[in-house]
């Protein structure tokens, strides 16, 4: 046995028993609920998503940011009067729980064990963590859709349909991950019927959601323009390998590089593995979405839970080297190596080596947190560069006030 697994076993007494879906609970809640209450969260698009929210109750709308995420903006257009922060995101935490308890479960409905570290190896993500107790929709669509992909398995294609019809709502491009799942399931020809029954549903279901979206932009297709997030073939790389390599962290990195030959093995075994297809397929598919418009870290998180998927359908899935990979993706949360100063955050094209020991992405964004917290949510808050501290370097403080002989300096 490996030293790593040596280690790992005896720390865990050498147990191999499943955690009960109760413990991950617990688990979860420990986890989420200290930090559910410290303001709407850092996220750049609270303020857009809170407008969108009340233009819905005054009987309009209008998309946070295009495409919209009409789901959750119906989520937080009922909840933010009754309750604010406090009521949208425990809805939140809600769906991150869902989605926490789903992922085991579909791990174990396609014939893997472990789907109980699996889950806490998603759980354990600071990333995850940070968006699954904020103002923010990113649960919301990896909720519904490991509902839908379990219900549809078990052949309840109408239930599925509208489970994964609503996660196209919740968040757009989770659309890749849904259609690699239903590719991946319709493999085989026995399979492909309930396949098309579920799309059926699924298709009209998700375009529908976005009918208030087109009709805001006048009926045409102004609603799917995005901000351009290509700068390059360089640029882009370079943006989506640090930012992929932030959400993992360092040691977490080390230890998924040991299961890279075992995913390639995999490979062998597309045509009678439903969950090496869908594996590969979602992942391929939203780190190829990454790459063209890399983003905000949230982003990666169906990244993050399609490569866990695909590890569990591997002999990479063993309890000892599943533990190891959940205390490495934990300790980004705490302490974290940043490698790079980008030349110009929010712009960069390119960056300085200037590594440095920095506190972790959850505990530092609980700090931005709770010292923005009673700051009503804007555009310009100074909440979210504060959060990218760990993978940026410091933020600057907003520039002085103009005085009419120019800079103000008290």
């Amino acid at each position: 046995m490996p030293v790593a697994e040596r280690v790992t076993s005896a720390l865990t007494g050498g147990r191999a028993s499943r955690l009960g879906e109760r413990t991950v609970v617990l688990v979860a809640m420990a986890s989420t609920l200290p930090i559910f209450w410290l303001g709407y969260g850092t996220d750049l698009d609270v303020a857009a998503v809170l407008r969108a929210g009340e233009r819905i109750r005054e009987g309009g709308y209008e998309p946070s940011r295009t495409p919209g995420v009409p789901v959750f903006e119906a989520v937080v257009a009922i909840l933010d009067p009754v309750g604010g922060h406090l009521a949208v995101n425990l809805a939140t935490v809600a769906a991150f729980l869902a989605a926490v308890v789903g992922s085991a479960r579909l791990v174990r409905a396609l014939g893997r064990p472990n789907g109980d570290l699996v889950a806490l190896a998603f759980l354990a993500c600071p990333t995850a963590l940070i968006a699954g107790t904020s103002t923010a929709d990113f649960m919301y669509a990896l909720a519904f859709f490991v509902w839908g992909a379990l219900a549809h398995l078990r052949s309840r294609h109408v239930t599925a349909g509208v489970l994964l019809g609503l996660s196209v709502g919740a968040r757009s491009s989770t659309a890749l991950v849904v259609a690699a799942f239903l590719l991946a399931d319709a493999w085989p020809r026995e399979r492909r019927q309930l396949g098309i029954k579920t799309a059926l549903i699924a298709v009209p279901l998700g375009v529908l959601l976005y009918v208030p979206a087109w009709l805001a932009y006048d009926r045409t297709l102004g609603f799917l323009d995005q901000t351009n997030g290509w700068h390059g073939l360089a640029n882009n790389l370079g943006r989506f390998a640090y930012k992929n390599y932030a959400v993992a962290g360092i040691i977490a990195v080390i230890v998924l590089l040991t299961a890279v030959p075992v995913l390639v093995r995999s490979l062998a075994r597309w045509g009678t593995d439903p969950l090496v297809r869908f594996g590969a397929l979602g992942f391929a598919s939203t780190q190829a979405l990454f790459l063209v418009v890399p983003w905000k870290l949230a982003h990666l998180l169906p990244s993050l839970l399609l490569l866990l998927f695909w590890l569990s359908a591997t002999e990479w899935n063993r309890r000892p080297r599943l533990w190891l990979l959940v205390g490495a993706l934990a300790v980004n949360g705490v302490v974290a190596l940043r490698p790079l100063v980008p030349n110009d955050p929010d712009a960069s094209r390119s960056a300085s080596f200037q590594p440095a020991i920095t506190v972790g992405y959850l505990v530092n964004d609980i700090r931005c947190r709770a010292r923005f917290m009673d700051e009503p949510p804007r555009l310009e808050s100074e909440a979210w560069p504060c959060t990218l501290e760990p993978l940026r370097g410091p933020s600057d403080p907003p520039p002085p006030a103009e005085g009419p002989d120019g800079p103000d300096p008290g």
